[in-house]
């Protein structure tokens, strides 16, 4: 007779015992008694517990390519900014814009077509000569005639554009540059660069 014991460990982690006896008889008949050689019982099999069943997921909803809305691409705002010259728009120690200025401006509402413009700046410059007041008032009167003829000849929406007059601050020639204070042919000439009207554009193609 022999008892067996084994301990099982199932797949959740419990742990059992199981217990195997078993009994042999041999009877034998009118011959020697030979060893007989005697199997063993094989050990009882006990099945694993089954393993938990997974948790239910949600299905993947697979959406294709060309039905995803891709995002719109918005370009960013263009800065431009063109310097006339005063000389080119106006006569000396004048406002009222010239044929020629006119044709100047009119080049450049013409490259402006097919641009969605958010803001236009006109700033209006003089050089030294004069009064400080009076530079100032020339340049606001230079900056408003441009902007009159933008919206009124040119059809530019007078809403987006702003003037404003700057006199002689800004000046493009550097200190030294042209010397003397009373208005002569060739100071004026000298001074030139600092009398302007610069339009800056702000918008996208």
């Amino acid at each position: 007779g022999e008892v067996e014991r084994y301990r099982i460990n199932d797949a959740v982690g419990n742990h059992g015992g199981v217990n195997v006896l078993s009994v042999s008889l041999v009877f034998p008949f009118g011959r020697t008694q030979t060893p007989v050689a005697r199997a063993m019982d094989a050990p009882a099999y006990v099945a694993q517990a089954p393993l938990p069943a997974p948790a239910p997921q949600a299905p993947v909803v697979v959406v294709p390519a060309a039905l995803v809305a891709a995002a719109p691409v918005v370009a960013a705002p263009e800065r431009r900014r063109v310097t006339f010259s005063a000389d080119s728009l106006f006569a000396f120690d004048r406002s009222d814009v010239r044929p020629e200025g006119k044709t100047a401006l009119d080049a450049f509402t013409r490259e402006l077509h097919g641009t969605d413009y958010n803001t236009i700046t006109v700033e209006g410059y003089t050089d030294r000569l004069g009064s400080k007041a009076y530079n100032q008032k020339l340049s606001s009167q230079r900056a408003e005639s441009v902007k009159s003829y933008l919206v009124n000849t040119d059809g530019v929406d007078a809403a987006k554009v702003a003037a404003s007059g700057k006199g002689e601050s800004s000046a493009v020639t550097k200190p030294g540059d042209c010397k003397g204070n009373r208005p002569s042919a060739q100071l004026i000439a000298c001074l030139q660069p600092d009398r302007r009207v610069e339009v800056e554009v702000t918008g996208t193609r």
